[in-house]
């Protein structure tokens, strides 16, 4: 293990594409294979510098690997490996449609203790999110492609947007779930 690694990108430590797409079943063996080569019995005769070196490597190694397997954390990622800054992701302005969107989105979901069946109307808007979500993913993959940052960032926002809404539906259906 050289300290040549260390200056590797995400990507690199996976030996992937830095691309949105990935072969989330590649990724999945390749990191098994990196965590078998810096298992600790395997450095357990080693110095004490190449053990640190060890157990930093394979702490780069996991959050690589989650950074990666979550397609937020990855679009994040692909737009700071190409110059952007979280500053500036963060900036960019979303269009009045998806704002008046999510207000919807969020009215529907403080409105669901209403229902009359409440778990299925989180169920609804829960796919409706995730949908959503995945159509932000593409638009984000291809305009990335195209290395059309600005237009990559505005989706990332979006999908970070929806990703939070997201995040509370889950919340709420684990309430409603444990006050059964």
């Amino acid at each position: 293990m050289s300290s040549l690694e260390f200056s590797k990108n995400f990507f690199q430590l996976f030996d992937l594409p830095a691309q949105f797409e990935l072969d989330q079943s590649l990724l999945g063996q390749r990191f098994r294979h990196l965590q078998q080569e810096l298992h600790p019995d395997r450095y357990a005769g080693a110095s004490d510098y190449q053990q640190r070196v060890a157990v930093q490597y394979s702490a780069r190694v996991n959050e690589a690997y989650v950074t990666l397997r979550k397609p937020l954390a990855r679009a994040i990622y692909l737009l700071q490996l190409a110059g952007m800054t979280g500053e500036d992701i963060s900036s960019q302005h979303v269009d009045g449609g998806f704002l008046m969107e999510q207000m919807e989105l969020r009215e529907k979901l403080e409105s669901i203790d209403k229902m009359v069946d409440p778990e299925m109307a989180l169920d609804h808007l829960s796919n409706d999110i995730s949908n959503a979500i995945k159509s932000h993913e593409v638009e984000f993959a291809q305009a990335f492609a195209r290395e059309a940052l600005e237009e990559s960032a505005i989706a990332c926002v979006k999908m970070q947007y929806l990703t939070r809404l997201l995040e509370e539906v889950e919340q709420i259906e684990s309430m409603l779930i444990d006050s059964m």
